[in-house]
């Protein structure tokens, strides 16, 4: 119980961290980069929306184009974010080592039971590497200015 009220306060703190990154930071995005967040932000719902039984006849029903608008600020925090963490984690010199990245591979290949050559294929086909690579780049910068906070 401590663990995990230890864990919720480290999780809103960071939330607070980069709540103020983005309010400090005002600049325009990239509109191919939003759209492609918005994507993933979907994907995402739509993916939680099937595991939890919705068919697909019955997501191809929904207003796309409002689940869309709706993902938009979100999605707009969450790109603006990224960048801030990318430049800070540029300016630190934060890296993400083989050993860590490869962890991250075991862990999504066990949760999604399939092989580490399996789920190394899938993400390579996606371009899914990259993105692994610089969330966890993103994570580590993000303890990183948590950890100074504290």
């Amino acid at each position: 119980m401590k663990a995990e009220k230890l864990h919720e306060a480290e999780h809103q703190g960071k939330d607070q961290i980069v709540e103020e990154l983005v309010k400090r930071n005002d600049f325009p995005v990239p509109e191919a980069m939003l759209d492609q967040q918005i994507d993933l932000r979907l994907e995402r719902g739509l993916r939680a929306l099937a595991a939890q039984g919705m068919r697909t006849e019955d997501m191809k029903r929904m207003d796309f184009a409002r689940l869309r608008a709706g993902q938009r600020d979100g999605a707009l925090r969450e790109v603006k974010a990224s960048l801030i963490l990318e430049q800070i984690a540029d300016q630190e010199k934060i890296e993400v080592g083989d050993e860590e990245f490869d962890h991250e591979l075991e862990a999504l290949a066990t949760q999604s039971k399939q092989t580490l050559e399996q789920v190394r294929a899938r993400l390579t086909q996606d371009g899914g590497l990259d993105r692994i690579r610089h969330r966890i780049r993103n994570e580590k910068t993000l303890d990183s200015l948590y950890r100074r906070s504290a």
